[in-house]
């Protein structure tokens, strides 16, 4: 396998769906999709012979324990992250294909949309994008660095700061589309989970 796109889900059936949708339009059997179903009261059921769904048994509260198991599971050379509420562009796996066929890199931005930003990553993201869907790796760069479990917000950035180190590249073709107003998304469950966690000590 070349690259192995992970996906960690909650409750997301309809963005799911959708995004298997255009992942479907543009898949290579050289593409392997490692959707992590983090305890979602009903099991997914896709139907795609290119998917691989892994169960966990209850939700974790957060992306770092659902994107380990994808890690975990992956054999891709290069490794990218899509959130499950989020969407990519009609060429997303044929433009990260062409720079790993064409340029050498330990990681690589991808620039990026949402309803207020468009944001073209020619050096090196804004302060405040610490992301990791915006970013495509090297599995060898990554080795046995996992996501902070303890961490359910800001688990991208200590991840990050472990692991993009070596040579950078850069697509400035907008390749994914941020979706933060859903409910339930990735980045609301870390809110949720945190505010409990303050709750009960």
């Amino acid at each position: 396998m070349i690259l192995s796109i992970i996906i960690p889900g909650y409750e997301r059936y309809r963005h799911i769906y959708n995004l298997l949708e255009k992942l479907n339009s543009q898949m290579q059997e050289n593409i392997e999709v490692i959707l992590v179903d983090d305890g979602s009261s009903v099991e997914y059921n896709y139907k795609y012979n290119w998917l691989k769904i892994i169960r966990l048994n209850e939700n974790s509260g957060g992306a770092s324990i659902p994107r380990n198991v994808g890690l975990d599971n992956s054999t891709g050379d290069y490794i990218s992250f899509i959130d499950s509420d989020d969407m990519i562009s009609d060429d997303y796996i044929e433009k990260i294909l062409d720079k790993i066929n064409n340029e050498d890199f330990d990681y690589c931005y991808i620039s990026w949309k949402s309803s207020d930003k468009t944001v073209i990553i020619d050096d090196e993201p804004p302060f405040w994008n610490c992301c990791v869907w915006d970013c495509v790796y090297k599995k060898e760069l990554i080795g046995d660095i996992r996501f902070d479990k303890r961490l359910k917000m800001a688990e991208d950035a200590d991840f990050n700061n472990k692991v993009r180190k070596g040579k950078k590249a850069n697509i400035t073709d907008i390749l994914y589309y941020y979706n933060g107003e859903t409910e339930n998304s990735l980045t609301k469950q870390g809110e949720l989970y945190n505010n409990k966690f303050k709750e009960e000590n």
